[in-house]
């Protein structure tokens, strides 16, 4: 059966599962919750132990584009006695390299989470056939 088809057959407890990790993971990259990031990544174990080094690769080469992840950030700020301050800084994250890296990492942990699902599906139909080619083969 093709993968697509698979996938639009899923269970819905499959789809729940899909969906948690989802949203920890989101929640994860969104707020810079390194607990969250690492709950979805538990979650998505064990094709998460692929799936984060992915990540991490793919973030190492977008890191690569010029003025994308500085090695360092400055800045400063002046106030003067009206009290309103005034700031300014210099190699901070660019705000595409940001937002890249977060739906990279909540992509990779929730294909993870379908390999899994998919995996489990995959296990469970030779497990069904090979018991089916055991109850033929005793026969009556």
């Amino acid at each position: 059966m093709p993968i697509m088809d698979r996938v639009a057959h899923l269970h819905p407890a499959h789809w729940a599962y899909v969906l948690v990790v989802l949203v920890v993971a989101s929640v994860g990259f969104v707020t810079g919750s390194t607990a969250a990031i690492l709950v979805a990544a538990l979650l998505a174990v064990p094709s998460s132990v692929a799936g984060v080094p992915a990540f991490y690769v793919a973030y190492g080469l977008l890191a690569q584009v010029p003025g994308a992840n500085p090695s360092s950030s400055s800045g400063s700020a002046t106030c003067p006695s009206s009290g309103e301050c005034t700031t300014s800084t210099s190699g901070d994250l660019a705000g595409w390299f940001a937002v890249t890296t977060d739906m990279l990492g909540i992509l990779a942990l929730t294909a993870a989470a379908l390999l899994n699902v998919l995996l489990l599906q995959a296990l469970l139909a030779a497990r069904r056939q090979r018991r089916s080619r055991e109850t033929a083969d005793v026969g009556p």
